[in-house]
């Protein structure tokens, strides 16, 4: 997470410059795969266009390198996602880099504005221990997209060691907090400290390594941009009972399951706990108290090995006994309420590509001509597109029009051409099943019935559990495309059609094509 940080700091780098510099091209660049396609389609070779995700690297996740920071340097227009769907230090860094006289323009907040659907992220997955994530509520006046609150553990006070961390959409750690090498006030909390951007919210998992009382305390500041004074500071504690009966510590609220976030609420001034277990909820269902009358329940059933993957072993040997909380959602999302995966409908799709042209033309007014006639073919072909999607989905027999998948990312796919999304399974990435884990999971599919689950290519080594339930109830196992390209499939048309040809041939229906089998050739 610093070093995301650290890069937002950097505003000039001496000596560097791009090779598109030395034509008079105007110069672009892109966060992901999917935008640096649709930009370029438009762009055409009037603009030099260059994409800051790597190809087949999770945008939840992807830190921003020195190479990135020198391509924005030099850009005159910088085309984002966000929605929150970007790690936010790449957000940070195209701000802090990008010209005075550029733009940073964040495509699926333009696009409502030239007919986009936007729909809420539906985040209601049954979980029987808490779902613990980090939320900021409210915000300050002037903030900007660059503002952030940053949420550090300051200190622990237990019986073990405490871990928390993010699991990416391939299944990698990232670790967040952890008391087992101390505290660094001289630092700052570097270790120990995350950043979210305004009324945000991420998920989490959990490990703690004994059994106990924990006290939990949490410093938040709040910045109005990277390098500026820390503001609105709030401090509390939080008890965690691991594997002991939480009714003794006299607290207020016990949350045994659901939903829960430690929260920086800025309206109130106080570190709270928001959840959809305590009283009082909001329109989104969540209520509040202060962060020092709750305690969070970890019960017995949640003692669970350390996987035998190396990446884990920040928490405890592989094979050993640690209680666990599960991240429950199977990648990194830091996110409002707001489902940022717009491009899962084409004609989302198509609204970014008329964003795309408009910024360019008002960049670079000497194309503008070649600008919108790449734009007019982009949107025909995205018809195409939109149809081959439709026409495939409706070959499906309606009772198998339901996805299960390992990410939230389908929504507006399945709200768009009448599918159902049925589960989000990603029971724990941090560890293996448990035999109830799997049991639970194999029931949830043969009740189910359906032909199909559905995984990421980049996401496969990590879904033991879907993969083992689906061997088990005879579900086959097949591809998604969701965040990024693939070896073969590297354009966004592909993608979409791989997808349609996917659902198609895994759920009964009829294929149109065989996009989905290009990396098997």
């Amino acid at each position: 997470m610093a070093a995301g940080f650290a890069l937002a700091a950097i505003i000039v780098l001496p000596g560097r410059t791009p090779s598109a510099a030395e034509d008079d091209r105007l110069t672009v660049v892109a966060t992901t795969g999917i935008l640096t396609d649709l930009t370029s389609r438009v762009a055409g070779d009037h603009a030099h266009v260059v994409g800051l995700v790597p190809p087949g690297a999770d945008p939840h996740t992807y830190e921003p390198s020195l190479r990135d920071v020198r391509d924005i340097v030099n850009a005159r227009i910088a085309f984002s996602n966000y929605l929150m769907l970007e790690e936010q230090s790449l957000i940070r860094t195209i701000d802090a880099n990008l010209p005075a006289t550029a733009k940073h323009i964040a495509l699926a907040e333009e696009a409502s504005g030239y007919s986009a659907e936007i729909i809420p992220l539906v985040e209601n997955h049954s979980l029987d221990t808490v779902w613990l994530g980090l939320r900021v509520h409210g915000t300050v006046e002037g903030a900007t997209r660059s503002s952030a609150v940053e949420l550090a553990m300051i200190q622990a006070d237990g019986p073990g060691a405490v871990h928390g961390f993010v699991t990416g959409t391939f299944g990698n750690p990232i670790g967040v907090f952890n008391s087992a090498d101390g505290f660094d006030p001289a630092r700052g909390y570097t270790g120990d400290l995350t950043s979210l951007p305004m009324d945000a919210h991420t998920h989490m998992s959990w490990a703690f390594t004994e059994p106990g009382v924990y006290e939990l305390t949490f410093h938040s500041h709040y910045v109005a941009d990277p390098g500026s004074r820390p503001r609105n500071q709030l401090t509390g504690r939080l008890a965690v009972a691991v594997g002991v009966d939480p009714t003794t510590l006299g607290k207020k609220v016990v949350l045994r399951e659901g939903h829960a976030d430690i929260t920086a609420d800025l309206t109130q001034g106080r570190l709270a706990v928001f959840s959809d277990q305590i009283a009082g909820g909001d329109a989104l269902g969540l209520g509040q108290a202060a962060i020092d009358d709750v305690v969070i329940h970890v019960p017995s059933k949640a003692l669970l090995p350390v996987p035998a993957d190396p990446s884990y072993r920040f928490i405890a040997r592989p094979g050993a006994d640690v209680y666990q909380l599960p991240q429950a959602v199977l990648g990194k999302h830091v996110h409002g309420e707001i489902d940022p995966h717009l491009w899962q409908d084409v004609r989302n799709a198509q609204a970014y590509v008329e964003v795309i042209r408009d910024q360019l033309i008002a960049a670079d007014p000497a194309n503008a001509t070649a600008y919108r006639d790449n734009a007019r073919a982009t949107l025909a072909e995205l018809d195409q597109v939109h149809d081959y999607v439709q026409r495939s989905v409706a070959t499906i027999p309606e009772a198998n029009r339901h996805l299960v998948t390992t990410h939230d990312a389908y929504g507006y796919l399945a709200h768009r051409y009448g599918l159902q999304i049925a589960a989000v399974v990603a029971p724990s990435p941090v560890q293996e099943p448990s035999a109830a884990d799997q049991r639970r999971l194999t029931r949830t599919l043969a009740d189910l019935n359906l032909p199909a689950v559905f995984i990421e290519p980049n996401a496969t080594q990590h879904s033991h559990a879907l993969i083992g339930a689906a061997k088990q109830t005879g579900t086959s196992v097949c591809r998604i495309w969701g965040d990024a390209f693939t070896r073969k499939v590297t354009t966004y048309p592909d993608m979409m059609r791989a997808n349609a040809d996917s659902l198609a041939r895994c759920l009964g229906g009829q294929p149109l094509g065989d996009h989905d089998l290009k990396d098997d050739r």
